[in-house]
Order: structure tokens, then C-alpha cells, then sequence
């Protein structure tokens, strides 16, 4: 039983939203565009895991970086490995595409994802994240 990551593809859509609903209670519909990249992580061509990477350009700095979202893992398959083989593959991508640096964010109550994160050479920020709603 190994884990493959590839590039998800359309047919994914309903594994895929099993996950964010599971994970995060919400959907996806499929999209395309250059400045985004999703992710799946498989075990015997079952769609367990998920990530989405946002490809951002920094004026100021002149630098592209990737905003990681959604990074998510069916609960019966977390604690083998899935989420790092998924930030690993976005660490390639990212690499390829001469990016600077990975960011997320994430819940304060999501302690086992925290630790994901650490594990995986991400940087705990002295910041809080603000957001306003539009709608």
C-alpha cells in the first residue's frame, strides 16, 4: 500500500469533495488556470488527500511565492504520511517554477496540522491573520 501524488485531474472531483467536506465542510468545482495547482494523494487509485497551491506575485519584492490552502487528509488515513508526501510534491512544484517560498495559514485548533507544518520545515510566523467578509 503505497502513497502516489500526481496532479489532480477532473475526475477527482467527487473524491475531492468528500474530503473538503470532511475536513472543512466545504466544495469545489473544477477549474484551469496557470496560477493554481491541485494536488492528490492516492493509495491504490483511491483519492485519500488533497492540496491546492495559489501562485502569487509580490510587486514589491518581485518575487513569486505559492499560498498553500486546503491541505487536507481523509481521518482514516492521517498518521501515515500522506500530508508530507502532498507538501512534498507542492515543495517540487514550487522549485520548478523558481518560487521563493511556500505560505499558509492555519486554526489555531488544528494541532496535529501544526505539527505537519514544523515537521516539514515550515516556519511558525509571529502574526495573526485578518480577514474582513464582503459578502
Amino acid at each position: 500500500m503505497s502513497i502516489v501524488v500526481r496532479d489532480y485531474l477532473k475526475t477527482d472531483l467527487d473524491d475531492v469533495n468528500y474530503i473538503l467536506d470532511e475536513v472543512f465542510s466545504v466544495q469545489k468545482n473544477n477549474f484551469n488556470s496557470e496560477d493554481f495547482h491541485e494536488i492528490v494523494a492516492t493509495i491504490d487509485n483511491k483519492v485519500i488527500g488533497y492540496l491546492l497551491m495559489t501562485k502569487v506575485f509580490n510587486p514589491i519584492l518581485s518575487k513569486y511565492y505559492y499560498w498553500l490552502d486546503y491541505v487536507s487528509v481523509l481521518e482514516s488515513y492521517r498518521g501515515m504520511g500522506v500530508g508530507d508526501k502532498l507538501l512534498e510534491y507542492a515543495e517540487v512544484i514550487a522549485r520548478k517554477e523558481n518560487a521563493d517560498y511556500l505560505q499558509l495559514s492555519c486554526g489555531y485548533q488544528r494541532k496535529a496540522a501544526h505539527v505537519l507544518y514544523e515537521k516539514n520545515g515550515f516556519v511558525r510566523r509571529e502574526s495573526d491573520l485578518f480577514r474582513k467578509e464582503l459578502v
